[in-house]
């Protein structure tokens, strides 16, 4: 199928070495120094309380951040664009990463949430305002595996994502409709894209969709899939798309969240992430209109900024930056 990149599998570590590739690149600059200040103190330069640890040194790792029995979901403010991040004790996830000039601010949250590992990076498509800061992300922390369409773009974008994937041989997984994977205590399963869809005319309907399980609660979350893979998904998983929570597909535009989708899925909350008077007009009218008439509660990261959901298992309690 024309449009495909492939990508080798292969072994995530270094020759001679067993530091996996994804670690951070600025990791080597850091040890360099550490070396350097223990020759000091052992030469008697140096004394210990002369030492100024910098803060991030002792920053909390993601099982001190999420308690146990919790997982935390940030609809990642990121204008016009997506950021999705998923927490759970020891264990994260990022869906999408923004546009380009998003992803230092991304790998920046993710930091300050004490997150240095991925277990799973998942790029919907391949357009860049959801893997314009897949680079950073990559290049930032380390990456497990890659969850991604099987299609690649004739972008900058794509071709400096790409380099990093194969740079830092992280394993890719194209996703399949039903193949399900763990995330702490929480678990996903794939709903989209339809292998026929997959194509580089069509990166919309590429889009890879999950939804996300978390004891009673679960989330949905499609990328820019458009009307027919939401008849897709519709026709194959039936009423197992019910969720508590809806991200409208293609931030809120009409092209998305069709009339049996919504009622297929029956969100108690959606979710839209969209940039402030962005030129598209998202989220649309009809849209807005048609989760008012299901009421359903909207969240919009242009209004509300950056939003957070958290699950305990059963109940779902939200925080909004604005």
């Amino acid at each position: 199928m024309a449009g495909k990149r492939r990508y080798q599998n292969k072994d995530a570590r270094k020759r001679g070495t067993d530091r996996p590739l994804g670690v951070k690149r600025r990791a080597g600059r850091s040890l360099s120094a550490a070396a350097a200040l223990i020759i000091l103190l052992a030469a008697g330069y140096l004394k210990l309380e002369d030492l100024h640890i910098p803060t991030d040194w002792n920053r909390p790792k993601i099982s001190a951040t999420v308690p146990a029995g919790e997982m935390q979901v940030t609809f990642l403010d990121v204008g016009q664009g997506d950021c999705t991040v998923v927490q759970t004790e020891g264990h994260a996830a990022v869906i999408d990463t923004g546009n380009n000039d998003q992803g230092e601010k991304v790998v920046s949250y993710l930091e300050s949430e004490g997150i240095d590992t991925l277990d799973y990076l998942i790029l919907t498509h391949p357009d860049a305002d959801h893997i314009g800061g897949g680079d950073n992300v990559l290049e930032g922390l380390e990456v497990k595996k890659v969850i991604m369409p099987d299609v690649e773009n004739d972008t900058k974008t794509y071709d400096e994502v790409a380099e990093d994937i194969d740079t830092y041989r992280v394993e890719v997984v194209h996703p399949q409709e039903g193949d399900t994977y763990p995330l702490g205590d929480a678990e996903f399963t794939d709903l989209c894209p339809e292998e026929e869809f997959e194509s580089a005319g069509d990166m919309n309907g590429s889009s890879v969709g999950i939804k996300l399980v978390h004891g009673e609660n679960s989330f949905v979350m499609c990328g820019d899939a458009e009307e027919r893979s939401e008849e897709a998904m519709v026709e194959r998983f039936g009423s197992e798309l019910e969720c508590d929570v809806l991200k409208c597909g293609h931030h809120g535009s009409s092209t998305a969240t069709t009339d049996e989708f919504l009622e297929k899925t029956d969100p108690v909350w959606a979710v839209i992430s969209c940039g402030e008077d962005n030129s598209y007009g998202h989220p649309h009218a009809e849209v807005l209109d048609k989760l008012e008439r299901a009421d359903t509660q909207v969240y919009r990261t242009d209004r509300q900024g950056t939003i957070v959901a958290v699950s305990d298992g059963s109940k779902i309690t939200w925080e909004c930056e604005k």
